[in-house]
């Protein structure tokens, strides 16, 4: 009996903690350079006089960490050796009555960290944190140059806005877009307005990246089931070699097993991630936050700027590896030819394969980079999906080596529609030995933009004609170990995630016909369709080793002139945007000149044979 009330005694106990609440150390309204106020918590530890300070911006009410602070501290305020300044963004919850059209949320972050620095109890040091939002919100802040913003640590975030925020393949990423619009940010209107890249979206992408307006160490954090970690890892590269001279080599990269997080109980750090587990991932990136804070604001002699540039999480090998390069990227590929009887080969492939799409009765999304409370988020078991007769697979056979792929895996298809437009959705997944199909990632293409998102680009198709399309699927570092299997999933919807193609050619998104579409892929030797992926090397099953066909560019970022060294001899390239579009081609002689270029990213693309290699460079 005592046993048993000790027991209901340490529940009740745990329970009152677990609702508990933190309570500020006071609550107050800082003006802004307009007059409005935001709302604020502070908290100060008792102890020390004078703290450094971490400042969290947030859209989703400053309440919330009431429940706990982050990185660990949680309600122990007075185990922290900083002060927290936790602030509502202007038009959201406590500083909803400051609401502006067009708000400047990098001025506010300028005026609070003057207001943070005027206090008493601050030591004039101030860094910030937060994941998405309030990770975007930090470069915002970045970008004005405080003098007392000493550092930053943004969290599956990055700043630029772009056309494929949205569009991913030129196809709305529909149950995002409804989260964001649930979560206060009304962006629908605009979204919607703008289906084809145009002049607004160049604007919008120009005026959101700038790398070179960093002026602060930064410890980036990101994760491989995060929807953001292709432009995280385009980011990083550009932070390292555009931002002050100054703080070049003191931008980081953590790349964890992770999920966006906030729609279900996986988050950046915590080590259930959709079906699988990663316990020695668990808590990382608050650890190596905490070694970054420590350093920067309270001037620990913690030998930090001695860690690798990048800190990554090779997933499948489930191990963490490091490197002080600027990028993971693998700069030669590996082709696998999509064959019939649902094969991917090493050599040439034969025959076709048809699938009906129906918008009617989508393929269901089943996990992977969603951000949605009405789906699933992070690697999860598409086996489910075999039973379905409205998608064609394919796979190898078992590998008889482990196979590292590191990059974005791009799947070239030549493809046959009786209707004018469809989608290619394709999912990417590691066959385990116990027959689980477990979801790496997964992309689209909506086919009228085979050529490109402008509206001149826009090209449907007409029955009987064969059009080659390129679906690239996000960054990924991977290794399917031997005895597993490499496979895909082809479809022509993937739904919640995405937006149905009605399939009748006429205004997306808006309300008409559905047209079922019979999908006809070829791969053969005259339409060879191919899995490229960034791959050293590739052995499957008792096929030969592809051959060696290696090249490399430098230097990279370039400014004017690019060159290349290469095992084999020849002359032809193309360089491409990040949209697919052809902008140089030519024969190489000493060098190529791509002064004429914008900065941004870029690829060139060499073809020897049957192979090709796709290196992706910067320009500066």
């Amino acid at each position: 009996m005592i046993r048993q009330l000790l027991f209901l005694l340490i529940l009740i106990l745990s329970i009152n903690s677990l609702f508990s609440q933190m309570t500020p150390t006071y609550v107050v309204n800082i003006p802004m350079r307009d007059g409005k106020n935001l709302s604020v918590d502070v908290y100060v530890p008792t102890g020390a006089s004078k703290y450094s300070t971490i400042l969290i911006q947030t859209p989703y009410n400053k309440t919330n960490f009431r429940n706990g602070l982050p990185l660990g501290y949680l309600q122990n305020l007075n185990s922290s050796p900083y002060a927290w300044v936790v602030v509502d963004w202007r038009g959201f919850y406590g500083s909803s009555a400051a609401v502006v059209a067009q708000p400047n949320r990098g001025q506010d972050g300028y005026d609070v960290i003057d207001w943070i620095v005027a206090q008493t109890w601050s030591n004039g040091k101030v860094g910030t944190w937060g994941p998405s939002a309030l990770g975007v919100v930090q470069y915002n802040t970045m970008k004005e140059n405080h003098p007392n913003h000493i550092c930053a640590v943004p969290l599956v975030a990055q700043p630029q806005t772009a056309y494929d925020t949205y569009f991913y393949g030129g196809v709305l990423e529909k149950s995002r877009l409804a989260q964001l619009d649930a979560l206060g940010y009304g962006l629908s209107t605009n979204v919607l307005a703008n289906p084809y890249y145009s002049n607004a979206w160049q604007y919008t992408e120009n005026t959101t990246w700038y790398p070179q307006s960093i002026h602060i160490p930064t410890l980036q954090i990101g994760g491989w089931y995060d929807h953001n970690v292709s432009d995280m890892l385009d980011w990083f590269p550009a932070s390292r070699t555009l931002s002050d001279v100054s703080v070049r080599t003191k931008q980081w990269l953590l790349i964890g097993p992770w999920v966006h997080g906030g729609t279900g109980i996986a988050n950046v750090g915590s080590s259930v991630q959709g079906e699988l587990t990663y316990p020695d991932a668990a808590y990382k990136s608050d650890t190596m936050a905490r070694d970054f804070f420590s350093f920067y604001l309270l001037n620990t002699a913690n030998n930090w700027e001695s860690t690798s540039a990048i800190t990554y999480y090779e997933l499948g090998k489930n191990k963490w590896n490091h490197s002080d390069l600027n990028s993971i990227e693998t700069l030669v590929t590996k082709d696998l030819k999509l064959s019939e009887n649902n094969q991917l080969l090493v050599g040439v492939g034969s025959g076709s394969s048809t699938f009906l799409s129906d918008p009617r009765h989508p393929s269901p999304t089943i996990g992977g980079a969603t951000l949605s409370t009405g789906l699933q988020q992070g690697p999860y078991n598409q086996a489910s999906l075999d039973n379905r007769t409205d998608l064609i697979t394919f796979s190898t056979n078992e590998l008889t080596a482990d196979l590292l792929v590191s990059g974005k895996v791009k799947l070239d298809i030549y493809v046959s529609c009786n209707q004018p437009d469809s989608d290619l959705s394709v999912r990417l997944v590691d066959v385990y030995p116990d027959g689980r199909s477990m979801l790496i990632n997964d992309g689209i293409k909506r086919l009228r933009f085979r050529n490109g998102y402008t509206k001149a680009d826009e090209s449907f198709m007409t029955a009987g004609n064969i059009y080659e399309a390129v679906v690239e699927l996000p960054f990924v570092n991977y290794t399917w170990k031997a005895g597993h299997q490499l496979k895909i999933y082809v479809s022509g919807n993937n739904s919640t995630r995405w937006d149905v193609n009605l399939q009748n050619g006429g205004k997306m998104y808006s309300a008409g016909d559905t047209n079922s579409a019979n999908i006809q892929l070829f791969h053969n030797q005259q339409y060879t369709s191919k899995l490229i992926l960034p791959s050293e090397k590739l052995t499957l099953g008792i096929e030969k080793v592809i051959s060696d066909f290696d090249v490399t560019i430098y230097p990279n970022p370039v400014k004017d002139k690019l060159y290349f060294k290469a095992s084999v001899d020849f002359k032809e390239y193309t360089i491409k945007d990040v949209f697919g579009r052809d902008l140089l081609k030519g024969e190489f002689i000493n060098a190529i000149d791509v002064d004429c270029l914008k900065s941004g990213v870029y690829f060139i693309v060499f073809n020897f044979g049957n192979e090709t290699r796709t290196i992706k460079f910067l320009k500066g």
